[in-house]
C-alpha cells in the first residue's frame, strides 16, 4: 500500500506535468493558419523575422543594424523577399527590438518561414549565430 508521501509526490508531479502541458500549448498558440495572399490582414497572422544579434550593449547592436542595413542593399532583388506590410517593422528591413535586458536585431518580417530561412541562409556567413524568430503581427496598422 503506498504511504501518503508516497501518494503526494505522486499528486504534485502529475500536476506539475499537467501544468507543463499546459503553459506550452497556451505559449506555442494555435496552429498557423495556411498564409495566402491576405495572410498579412489579419492581426493574428503569423510572421518570421531572422534574428541576427542578441546583445545587452546598445552600440553592438547599432554597429549590427548598420551592418545588417548594408548587407541587405547589396542583395539581388531576387534574394530580398517582400517584408509582410501592416507590422509594425516593415517600414525597413533591419529593426532593433529592445525587450529587457537584450537588444534584438532583426531582419524582416517575412509572410512565410521559409521566406525567412532563405534569408537566413544567405545571412549565415556574415551572421553566423541568426536564427529564424517567428512572431505574430501587431494589432495596430
Amino acid at each position: 500500500m503506498p504511504t501518503r508521501d508516497s501518494m503526494l509526490r505522486a499528486l504534485w508531479t502529475l500536476g506539475f506535468v499537467c501544468l507543463g502541458g499546459g503553459l506550452i500549448g497556451a505559449c506555442s498558440g494555435p496552429a498557423p493558419e495556411s498564409t495566402g495572399p491576405s495572410s498579412g490582414a489579419h492581426s493574428d497572422a503569423r510572421h518570421y523575422h531572422v534574428q541576427l544579434r542578441l546583445t545587452e550593449e546598445k552600440a553592438r547592436a547599432a554597429e549590427t543594424l548598420g551592418r545588417a542595413t548594408r548587407w541587405w542593399r547589396e542583395q539581388s532583388s531576387a534574394d530580398r523577399p517582400p517584408l509582410v506590410q501592416r507590422a509594425r517593422s516593415s517600414e525597413t528591413p533591419v529593426t532593433i527590438v529592445w525587450k529587457a535586458p537584450f537588444y534584438r536585431v532583426r531582419l524582416g518580417p517575412f509572410a512565410t518561414e521559409a521566406q525567412a530561412e532563405a534569408v537566413l541562409d544567405a545571412a549565415r556567413s556574415a551572421f553566423p549565430d541568426a536564427f529564424v524568430a517567428p512572431g505574430r503581427l501587431d494589432a495596430a496598422p
